[in-house]
């Protein structure tokens, strides 16, 4: 098979990665959002389990090691998520779902790690550099456009906290997977985050009711 051009990838990138969220910001797709991330998640699945030059063990934890700088880094991003919190949430939205929500916070307990963490991990992270790393020369330049992306992402959010945070922690995800090349991981670490900052509130700045 004839390799792609580089150009289809850039094309690929740009519709993904740019394209999709800039489309949902201005309400030029009217469909729920978790259609086409569904979509793209199976795309993304099917391309790592049936291309050869990805290592399946990605998938599970692939040697890591470092599970001291990984609750460390959990910790101190729990701390910032707390801060953040009792700043820009009134008393009362403290720990709403918990709550007054029982229900639905136990549902989103559940089903974000799996539905949310770990879907866009997939697509983020084990497609993204896997396809379009060889587009560039510089590894600091795959890293820091990843992070980028992935805080673009957030623009369906429409508030810059949801944009701001989750480049910041974008770029930490970025390279933790570009490091170690394990999708669990990062996983992992994404729902823990994603359900704390559900758990206490911040969670606000995460949600459409048209996901």
């Amino acid at each position: 098979m004839a390799p792609i051009p580089k150009i289809v990838r850039w094309i690929e990138l740009a519709a993904l990665f740019v394209g999709l969220p800039v489309a949902f910001y201005f309400n030029n797709l009217k469909l729920p959002k978790s259609i086409p991330l569904l979509v793209v998640f199976l795309i993304a699945l099917f391309y790592l389990l049936t291309t050869k030059s990805f290592s399946k063990k990605s998938f599970g934890f692939n040697g890591y090691r470092s599970w001291r700088t990984l609750s460390l880094r959990i910790l101190i991003s729990l701390l910032a998520i707390s801060l953040l919190s009792f700043i820009f949430l009134p008393s009362e939205q403290l720990f709403y779902l918990p709550l007054h929500r029982t229900e639905l916070w136990l549902l989103i307990m559940f089903f974000y790690p799996i539905w949310s963490a770990f879907t866009q991990e997939v697509i983020y992270r084990g497609f993204f550099f896997h396809r379009y790393t060889p587009l560039f020369k510089n590894d600091k330049i795959v890293i820091t456009l990843n992070g980028i992306l992935f805080g673009l992402l957030h623009i369906i959010f429409r508030n810059w906290i949801a944009v701001a945070g989750a480049t910041i922690i974008g770029f930490v995800w970025a390279y933790s997977y570009f490091k170690h090349r394990s999708i669990l991981v990062v996983s992992l670490e994404h729902a823990i985050v994603g359900n704390f900052l559900f758990t206490i509130g911040l969670g606000y700045f995460f949600y459409v009711p048209d996901f």
